[in-house]
């Protein structure tokens, strides 16, 4: 970020610099660096989310299925079943633990026998990703410290795609300089800033 008395000139890409009067950061488990560039210290971590898929299984439910007391959940899918309900704090830069999505397959076949089976019906895809999430589990949603060109907006853990509409209306509101539909102080990056002094 280029930032010249309090106001935003350009965001530097990987194709160069871009002029830009308003910017949103909104880089998901990546943000942390990027904040700290706009003076805002944010304790994110990524957590990393696995699952495991089976492009032509057995067997499939009628409908996405929680299953509690294994803590996982399999929900059908056009490209087949996708198992998934397993969390990891590792970072960005460790490696996988694919024995972590496989770790998946047993659970589901107590609940579908006919799964122990999967593997001859075609072969199996593994996914891992990351998830943005505070200690507090609340995003980042306002403006930079350094400047209020840039506003923060990440930090939804596993409530990304839910909660994409109020952030996408608020950081407009935001950017537009009108009033916010809610009251953004507590998702605010300076609530770690104060809880550290």
């Amino acid at each position: 970020f280029t930032i010249e008395d309090g106001r935003l000139r350009s965001v530097l890409t990987r194709h160069g610099a871009v002029p830009a009067a308003a910017a949103v950061l909104a880089a998901g488990a990546f943000s942390r660096h990027l904040a700290a560039e706009l003076g805002d210290d944010v304790p994110l971590e990524t957590e990393r989310g696995y699952h495991l898929m089976l492009p032509r299984p057995p067997v499939m439910p009628l409908l996405p299925t929680v299953v509690a007391d294994d803590r996982f959940v399999a929900t059908p899918m056009a490209a087949g079943l996708r198992l998934t309900g397993t969390v990891e704090l590792a970072g960005l830069a460790a490696a996988p633990d694919w024995a972590r999505s496989r770790r998946l397959l047993p659970l589901a076949t107590r609940l579908y026998p006919a799964l122990a089976d999967a593997t001859e019906h075609g072969g199996m895809g593994v996914w891992m990703g990351h998830r943005p999430s505070t200690p507090d589990s609340l995003p980042v949603i306002g403006p930079a410290r350094r400047t209020r060109d840039v506003i923060h907006a990440f930090g939804h853990g596993h409530n990304g795609l839910m909660a994409a509409p109020i952030t996408g209306r608020l950081v407009a509101d935001l950017i537009g300089g009108r009033p916010t539909a809610i009251d953004i102080s507590p998702l605010s990056a300076m609530r770690f800033a104060h809880k550290r002094h």
